[in-house]
This record gives C-alpha cells, sequence and structure tokens, in this order.
C-alpha cells in the first residue's frame, strides 16, 4: 500500500491579516505618541508634568533618541565613567538610574498610551490611583548633577546597610521613602533601594547614598 502524506501550508490570507493589524497597531501607536509630543507642551507648559518610564535594561539611550526623533522632551539621566580596557583608558556614558528615564508631556490617555507602548518602554512609573509626578525643580536640579554643575553637598551617611529605612532627598524620586536592599560601597558608594509607588514596588539600582537620608 502506497503511504501519502499531506503537506499543509500556511495561509496567505492569514499573514496578510496578522500584517494589516499589526500596521494598524503601529498607526494607532505614532497617532498616540503624537499626543505626548512638544506640539502640545509648548501650547500648554503650564499643564505639562514629567513622568518617569521603567525601560529594557540596556535600551535607554535607544528610548531616548527615539522619543526625540518622534518629538518628545525625553530626559535619560546619565553620567560619565572611564573604564580600563586592555590598559586604555576609555570613557563613556552610562544610565544614571538604569532602566529609568523621564519625559515631560501633557497628561493625557492617548498620550501614557502611546508611551506605554513605545518600543522597549515597559511601564510608566506609578500605581492604581495614577502615575508619579517628578516635580520641576527637582529635574532641573538632577540635571545640573549631571552636567556637573556646583549643587548642594550632601554627606554620605555610612552606616547605612541592607533593610534600613531611608527618605530620598534628591533627584527624579525625591520625597519617596525606600527600603534598603543592598548597599555597594565604591568611590560614589551606591544602594539598591525599593520604592511603593501607590500600591507598586520598584526597584532602582545604582541611587547615590548622598540621595538618601537614613530614618
Amino acid at each position: 500500500m502506497t503511504m501519502q502524506r499531506r503537506i499543509f501550508t500556511g495561509s496567505p490570507i492569514a499573514l496578510q491579516g496578522r500584517e494589516r493589524f499589526e500596521d494598524r497597531m503601529r498607526r494607532i501607536t505614532e497617532r498616540s505618541l503624537r499626543a505626548a509630543s512638544m506640539k502640545f507642551t509648548e501650547k500648554n507648559p503650564e499643564s505639562a508634568r514629567w513622568y518617569c518610564l521603567l525601560v529594557k535594561r540596556g535600551r535607554e539611550f535607544d528610548v531616548e533618541n527615539s522619543l526625540r526623533e518622534a518629538n518628545v522632551e525625553a530626559f535619560m539621566p546619565r553620567e560619565r565613567v572611564i573604564k580600563v580596557r586592555h590598559g586604555r583608558k576609555i570613557e563613556g556614558d552610562i544610565p544614571y538610574f538604569p532602566s529609568y528615564m523621564l519625559v515631560r508631556c501633557v497628561p493625557s490617555p492617548e498620550a501614557f498610551l502611546g508611551l506605554r507602548r513605545h518600543k522597549n518602554v515597559l511601564d510608566i512609573v506609578g500605581g492604581a490611583t495614577g502615575y508619579h509626578i517628578v516635580r520641576d525643580e527637582n529635574v532641573a536640579m538632577f540635571k545640573r548633577v549631571c552636567e556637573g554643575a556646583e549643587v548642594p553637598r550632601i554627606a554620605t551617611d555610612k552606616t547605612f546597610q541592607q533593610g534600613d529605612s531611608a527618605d530620598i532627598v534628591l533627584g527624579p524620586f525625591a520625597g519617596f521613602m525606600c527600603i534598603v536592599t543592598a548597599v555597594k560601597w565604591c568611590r560614589q558608594a551606591k544602594a539598591s533601594v525599593r520604592i511603593d509607588v501607590h500600591g507598586r514596588p520598584f526597584d532602582i539600582d545604582s541611587m547615590p547614598l548622598a540621595f538618601l537620608k537614613k530614618l
């Protein structure tokens, strides 16, 4: 008896339907992102607010560049570091807070939808009762810190250890109480901390200990 083998192939119609759906979603995202653009912040500067995005680790600079290309005001805090490789000094920028960056927009459901759906963006820092608003003065102060300008010097508390509670007194997370989950003692001592934003936990690496005040 001769066995016959049937070969099934995917339907071109189904493939085209998926492509049309993906294209439609891309256009919706682009349209929503326009609501977060500087076109709206320049028209309504008194309504514009700074928000904090949670992005894929290692993609911070990509997100900043793509948002700026979309005319969205984005600020990815960074610091200059010097590494030695094969006996050579190499300078480069790294995120000040890995996985986090700031954007300024006029709040609206459409603007938030566009930001959340943007490539490599995971979420907007916030909880059930709303997104975390970063105060303008805290952003301005932190920009000066990143630019190396003179800022009020805050002494580092060298008694910090894992499990301590602290207030964050500088930077985009100023005003939050946090729990220290790890401490790294180096030239600029830093800690990993966890904050609670309207009932949701967010973990932040590389928080300078100078930004913390022990409770």
